[in-house]
């Protein structure tokens, strides 16, 4: 049988029982509890944020036919519903003290990736590598840019660069595009690259902030070949949690230069 225990704690030992609690929180047994409930803290924390159901329904319900259908336009490469779509943002607004309710967009989700270059003194950059591809191939997205101050070398830009063989030699078909000087509201972007029905072992894509002091935010990004959608990502950032990302290896996955972290990285939430 299950004993539970009440106790009072000193306030000066309450970091250290953080720490312990911590512990016992990636175990099945024991289930901590205080001040009567028999709970874990995430499902308190979860409890907490099901708070906001009743608020956001009452604002969903109150949208035309029309409204609810914008917000299911603004779900991007999700597969979530126009009620979840709203629900998410309505629950981040409420949370962070913003106006209620959101807007919905199609030229950007709730998220977004971020780069930054403050200062313009570094080189800026992401590398999105994939293989095994057939052309022709798209790449399709979304950016907003903010100058901060004018750049005297290369704009912000993207190279995608893709490989193949041809007489056992190695090949390489590119693809360059530059953003306009100066700021830029949501601005859609479509590269194409490479022949029909050609392989490519690797594709490479470099988005570029070098020595430019400006700050670029990507979203709706998506990658096609004659096989259809290749790579698709709306930056997804769920509630204590990070941006599910695969790290380059072997040809695959994303690599950030600096690093992934703030200034130079990061996903931010999306307010306009």
């Amino acid at each position: 049988m299950t004993k539970v225990a009440q106790m009072s704690i000193p306030p000066e030992y309450e970091s250290l029982l953080a720490k312990i609690l911590a512990w016992f929180d990636s175990l099945i047994y024991p289930t901590w509890a205080s001040r009567y409930f028999h709970t874990s803290r995430a499902a308190q924390k979860r409890n907490k944020e099901k708070t906001y159901i009743p608020g956001a329904r009452l604002i969903w319900n109150s949208f035309t036919p029309e409204q609810k259908e914008n917000w299911k336009l603004a779900r991007g490469y999700t597969n979530w519903s126009g009620y979840n779509v709203f629900l998410t943002d309505y629950s981040y607004r409420k949370k962070n003290g913003l106006a209620l309710p959101g807007t919905p967009y199609t030229t950007h989700q709730l998220h977004g990736l971020k780069m930054s270059n403050p200062g313009g003194g570094n080189d800026t950059y992401c590398r999105l590598h994939l293989k095994d591809l057939v052309g022709p191939i798209t790449i399709d997205f979304y950016y907003k840019k903010t100058e901060w101050s004018e750049t005297f070398g290369e704009p912000f830009n993207l190279i995608a660069e893709a490989f193949f063989f041809d007489g056992g030699l190695n090949i390489m078909d590119e693809e360059t595009w530059e953003a306009p000087g100066g700021n830029q509201d949501w601005t859609h972007v479509v590269v194409n690259l490479g022949e029909a029905n050609k392989k490519y072992f690797h594709l490479i894509l470099q988005f570029s902030l070098l020595d430019y002091d400006a700050e670029i935010f990507l979203d709706n990004f998506k990658i096609t070949d004659n096989t259809g959608t290749f790579y698709s990502d709306s930056f997804i950032k769920k509630a204590g949690k990070e941006w599910d990302y695969q790290s380059f290896y072997r040809k695959q996955g994303w690599a950030f230069y600096p690093s992934y972290t703030a200034p130079y990285f990061d996903i931010v939430y999306l307010d306009q």
